[in-house]
């Protein structure tokens, strides 16, 4: 293997190998890429020889003559990382894929310029087709006193209503199958009104029950669970994975009651920061509204890059994604 990455085979050694990081986002642990392989996806992972400065995980995708290593949610750039390694990455990156590969990166890490720097020496540039927003909210939960008073006019009067309405928090295993159907049932509920495509299905959230990162919460109504939300918490820092509200829960506030009442939980589980997942205008303004609500604080992600030596091909994959998705998001 080059002197500039190591490769991982056994997802369980990966996990052991990002533990390093300050923060791991979900879609570079092994539990994402267990919920993969029933899909017959080729995950492949890479860390940097430097260890704790890099480390990335995607799907190798091969179709038309065409091999792309997409990844969600990275790569992860840890704090030891410089540009040195970063570009000696890369490199041994290309000549493991191909140079001819297309690498997408979509990262969810918080914009620095020196990362950016690096991605553009690298070879980088900002895909043709910008699909996935660039922007998010960061809520601190650390201090619950402080939380609250963040919380806009609307968030505090929906908040009141659950609980005049005797609306009861609590936490679930994601390994209680029990618990699964109602968080899958409450989130395809949630999706079909607003005409989206389920994200998650039966098989991922029993491979992501197998890692106690995943927390899972509902808000309850007369013994009859109204309001899910999925978690990911890694270190001090949690991420917004999914979320569903019944009809009855939406009549009851319970959506702002949970996401209060999750907020504060994480606080004082010791976690500090609380990324509410990507937020933009348009098809979503209703989410948008609920997220700013929270009083979180906006920031924007180091966001998608792809790599390609062949701009035309990078130029095809953009026009297809675009007729796809008809809008950014």
């Amino acid at each position: 293997m080059s002197q500039g990455l190591s490769e991982i085979d056994d997802p369980a050694e990966w996990d052991r190998a990002v533990e390093a990081f300050e923060f791991v986002p979900p879609g570079q642990t092994a539990s994402w890429s267990e919920s993969h392989y029933f899909r017959g996806y080729n995950i492949v992972r890479f860390v940097s020889a430097k260890p704790g400065a890099i480390a990335v995980q995607g799907i190798l995708k091969r179709s038309l003559g065409i091999t792309r290593f997409v990844v969600e949610n990275g790569p992860i750039l840890g704090n030891v990382c410089n540009e040195e390694t970063f570009l000696a990455f890369v490199t041994a990156l290309r000549e493991r894929l191909g140079k001819t590969s297309i690498i997408s990166f979509s990262s969810i890490q918080a914009h620095e310029p020196v990362h950016e720097i690096w991605l553009r020496k690298a070879g980088f540039q900002r895909p043709w087709s910008t699909a996935l927003s660039p922007l998010t909210l960061y809520v601190d939960c650390h201090d619950n006193s402080r939380l609250e008073q963040g919380f806009s006019a609307n968030w505090r009067k929906s908040i009141r209503k659950a609980e005049r309405n005797g609306l009861v928090f609590e936490t679930a295993a994601l390994c209680d199958a029990c618990a699964r159907r109602d968080l899958f049932a409450l989130c395809f509920e949630t999706l079909q009104l607003k005409g989206v495509a389920m994200p998650i299905d039966m098989p991922m959230l029993e491979a992501f029950g197998r890692d106690l990162r995943w927390r899972l919460f509902f808000a309850s109504h007369a013994g009859k669970r109204v309001s899910a939300r999925l978690v990911f918490v890694s270190g001090r820092s949690a991420f917004d994975a999914a979320a569903g509200t019944s009809a009855e829960g939406r009549k009851l506030s319970a959506t702002h009651f949970l996401m209060a009442s999750v907020l504060k939980h994480l606080g004082q589980s010791g976690v500090h920061c609380f990324d509410f997942g990507r937020i933009g205008p348009g098809r979503y303004d209703a989410i948008d509204f609920f997220k700013h609500g929270s009083g979180g604080r906006p920031i924007v992600y180091l966001g998608e890059w792809t790599l390609s030596s062949r701009p035309w091909l990078e130029l095809m994959m953009g026009t297809v994604q675009f007729f796809k998705r008809h809008e950014r998001w």
